[in-house]
């Protein structure tokens, strides 16, 4: 089994590169994410869909990993995060199931 850091470490690089194939790679095939702007993502394709609309919409994407938390199948990420000139800062919950993520729990705020 991969080493939960570096996997939370790849899915911010990809995250961040706005690779969507790289964030799909990474995701189980029941994946699903509950995010503050949206209630609840399921299943996997919609999810996919609502990250990559994301990707399409914002010329200037940075998300960055201030911290990661690793527990036994889920780890905490601090993170900064820049959508055009919209700066904001939260925590994704992140389940893992055998080397892909099942679930992202997402809370941020706006950093004024």
């Amino acid at each position: 089994m991969a080493e939960l850091r570096e996997l939370t470490q790849q899915y911010v690089a990809a995250f961040n590169a706005k690779d969507i194939d790289g964030v799909s790679a990474l995701l189980t095939e029941d994946f699903s994410i509950t995010d503050p702007s949206v209630t609840q993502l399921e299943p996997r394709d919609k999810a996919i869909e609502y990250i990559r609309g994301l990707f399409m919409s914002n010329s200037v994407l940075s998300f960055q990993a201030l911290d990661i938390i690793v527990g036994d199948d889920i780890t905490a990420l601090h993170f900064a995060l820049s959508l055009g000139e919209e700066r904001y800062h939260g925590i994704d919950l992140i389940n893992w199931k055998q080397d892909k993520i099942s679930s992202i729990l997402a809370y941020l705020t706006k950093q004024f």
